[in-house]
This record gives structure tokens, sequence and C-alpha cells, in this order.
């Protein structure tokens, strides 16, 4: 349960407008976001990483979630709202098993595949084996594996912030909704197109 007031009705005035920014980024405005609605310039700066780290990294959409739904595998709002979004990129039922169990699936590309060990280690918190990181060096540039590393950060935030302020998965309808919003045709900042 929250532990905070409803944002939109307590919250400063400055709240509106950064939902606003928050919905034209991600076609809503997740129960997370809302959580830090009383705080709406670290809304908006966290905000700002996440749509970066979603739609101008150089990683595919299956990369992208491979990150997300390693780091949110043990977060149940994060895993109800990017294991389908996995799916819907192209992972399998009996590959997201294996990651939500904290394990590689064998027959992902050896980049994709490198991508999860990394995400494993650097979510245990004990630091990255450089057996790891040279495994992933060796199918990603810099800025590649800066990304990757980035947005694993910003999903180990995302946990801390779901576990710490009690923050609520939203019902299917609405989840559905981000699925289809995510689906959509997109340009090169990441808005969607039409």
């Amino acid at each position: 349960m929250p532990f905070l007031p409803n944002a939109m009705e307590f919250g400063p005035p400055e709240t509106r407008e950064a939902f606003t920014q928050v919905k034209a980024s991600r076609g809503f405005v997740s129960n997370l976001m809302r959580s830090l609605g009383h705080a709406p310039e670290g809304l908006k700066a966290y905000m700002g990483l996440g749509h970066y780290l979603r739609y101008n990294t150089e990683l595919t959409e299956i990369q992208r979630e491979l990150v997300i739904c390693g780091m949110g595998r043990q977060i149940d709002y994060a895993w109800a709202h990017h294991a389908p979004m996995a799916l819907q990129a192209g992972l399998t039922e009996a590959q997201m098993d294996l990651i939500r169990a904290g394990q590689t699936p064998q027959d992902l590309p050896a980049p994709d595949r490198a991508i999860c060990d990394y995400v494993f280690a650097f979510s245990a918190l004990q630091g990255v084996p450089a057996v790891v990181s040279d495994e992933l060096n060796r199918h990603f540039t810099p800025r590649q594996a800066t990304d990757i590393s980035l947005l694993a950060a910003y999903y180990l935030a995302a946990a801390s912030l779901i576990k710490g302020m009690g923050v609520e998965i939203e019902s299917a309808e609405i989840l559905a909704k981000e699925l289809a919003w995510q689906g959509a045709p997109r340009d090169a900042s990441g808005q969607v197109k039409g």
C-alpha cells in the first residue's frame, strides 16, 4: 500500500505538469511515476533518464527488455509491466521462465546471453566478474555497455522505489494499454508516430 497521499490531489501545483510530460513519454502515468509526484522536478529527471533508456539507446527492444526483466525478476510490479513487453518483443515463455529464475536462456544469441549474465551479476551487488564484463564488451560498444549498465541501475532504483514506497500494480486494463503503447511505431525521439 502506498505510504504517501495521492500526489495529484495533495501534491504541489507542478505535479500536474510533470504528469503531463510523463503521459506524453509513456502513454499513461504509471503508479511508479505517480509515487514520485510529490517531487515534480525529481520525477521529471527520473522520467527523462527512463525515456532515454527506453527509446534512445543503440540496444534492440529484446536487449532492453532482457536488462529490465533481469533486474525486475523478483519485483512483481516490474514483472507485470515488462514480461508482456519482452514477449511482445520476441522472447518466449520458456526464456522468460528462466530469466525469472535468474538463469540465462542458452538458446539466446551470444550477445543477449552476455546481457543476461551481466545483469544477473550486476543485480547481486557484489561486483561483476571480469569474465562476465569481458564477454559483454566483446559483443557491445562502450556506449552500448554503458547503456546496459545505466538501464540496469535505473531498474535497480525502480525496484527500490517500488518496494520502499509500496507501489501497487495497475489493473489489467491499464497494463494492456501500456503494452499497446510500447508496441506502437515511434520516431527517432521515441514519440509515437501519427
